[in-house]
């Protein structure tokens, strides 16, 4: 930053850093942890701010006034690729999970298309963090090797594992153990969804989790998925989608197809609303390890957070979850009174995935106000 203070104050011309995240989340992540440890003047963007529709003189007013910009590295390729800043002009990139620089991910499509055709003298420098430069079954020092090709980079890390200790404490980790799982099946509301709408094709991927989470989850959360997907926001977005896929095919189907697909939605909608949904099954008393609607594998987890926050703490959680329905359902889970604690403040972050009806997206905003509210402690366990 010295070097480019200095040529702004000689009007040599202003150049930026910007530090590139795979996802929206690791925009606000890593962008308050350079707040507060930066003194210069930064900024973070994502595509949910409209960025696309920004002009060359927005990004100049921002580049003009900002040392660092944080963002996805989709929002620096769209920038790229519209000539609102050119790589000259950038004296820094830095690749947050540098592993995913591979065949058409934004971070490679940045280096091939806008970095490779400039001269050496006019090209940012590159920095790259990974904690395993390979994410796939693949041979490692070939994936190694193709990791550097592409970003015009050599991997340095610590030869001596000795010398980590004094970059990164290590990591307490617990093992816990849970009764083998049963077999997915079908509970009664399933069987009513899937029967009368196995063939509408947006009602598939509910359907499908429904019966795998009454394995991993229980039936309370495999029957709590679809007051979710069928909430009123939520199937006018299916009613949307729907009609989209209709008018898209190229060979025109009678209308009256298109009306009973939406009918469909419309009767699924009721049937739930109609339906009296069973309480969980859960005695704090009991040692049992599984209950009539609660897997072994929660029942676990429920017996590790009431036990962690039975008593007012400073603690705070994130449990990872590969779905973003199971984020949702645990949420609602440990909100019933019979689960949480009162001092187990419960939240979700599921991020935003465009086009995806019924798939229990996040706005912008609750995104932000999640992060907003677990730093300060008013939620204390993200899912």
């Amino acid at each position: 930053f010295a070097q480019e203070l200095e040529d702004r104050a000689k009007c040599l011309g202003k150049r930026i850093s910007f530090f590139l995240v795979d996802s929206v989340q690791l925009v606000f992540q890593q962008h308050a942890v350079l707040k507060a440890n930066l003194d210069q003047p930064m900024d973070m963007f994502c595509g949910d701010m409209g960025i696309d529709l920004w002009s060359k003189a927005l990004w100049e007013k921002h580049i003009d006034k900002n040392m660092v910009i944080v963002c996805t590295a989709e929002v620096l390729r769209h920038c790229l690729h519209h000539s609102f800043i050119s790589m000259p002009q950038i004296n820094l990139l830095i690749f947050d999970e540098a592993h995913h620089a591979k065949k058409d991910h934004a971070y490679a499509r940045i280096i091939k298309d806008f970095y490779v055709p400039h001269d050496k003298t006019s090209r940012p420098k590159i920095f790259g963090m990974t904690a395993s430069p390979v994410d796939a079954r693949v041979d490692v020092k070939k994936a190694a090797f193709e990791l550097e090709a592409i970003l015009h980079s050599e991997i340095c890390t610590a030869i001596d594992t000795c010398l980590l200790q004094f970059a990164a404490s290590s990591k307490q980790e617990q093992m816990a153990k849970y009764d083998q799982l049963s077999p997915p099946y079908q509970t009664p509301l399933y069987t009513q969804m899937h029967d009368r709408f196995k063939t509408n094709n947006v009602l598939k991927k509910p359907l499908t989790f429904a019966f795998g989470a009454t394995k991993e989850l229980g039936s309370w959360c495999a029957d709590q998925v679809w007051p979710f997907c069928l909430a009123e926001e939520e199937t006018k977005k299916l009613m949307a989608k729907t009609e989209r896929k209709y008018h898209a095919k190229k060979i025109n189907d009678p209308l009256a197809i298109l009306e009973k697909q939406k009918a469909q939605i419309q009767e699924a909608q009721d049937v739930v609303k109609s339906h009296v949904f069973d309480p969980p099954d859960f005695d704090p008393a009991t040692t049992k390890t599984g209950t009539t609607n609660i897997s072994s594998k929660v029942v676990v987890l429920i017996r590790y957070l009431r036990e962690r926050f039975e008593r007012p703490t400073d603690d705070k959680c994130i449990v990872f979850v590969n779905q973003r329905y199971t984020a949702r359902l645990l949420a609602k889970l440990f909100m019933q009174s019979n689960i949480g604690t009162p001092h187990l403040r419960v939240g979700t972050l599921v991020g935003t995935r465009s086009g995806d009806a019924g798939d229990l997206n996040q706005s912008f905003r609750d995104q932000v106000l999640a992060m907003t509210n677990f730093r300060k402690g008013a939620i204390n366990c993200l899912f």
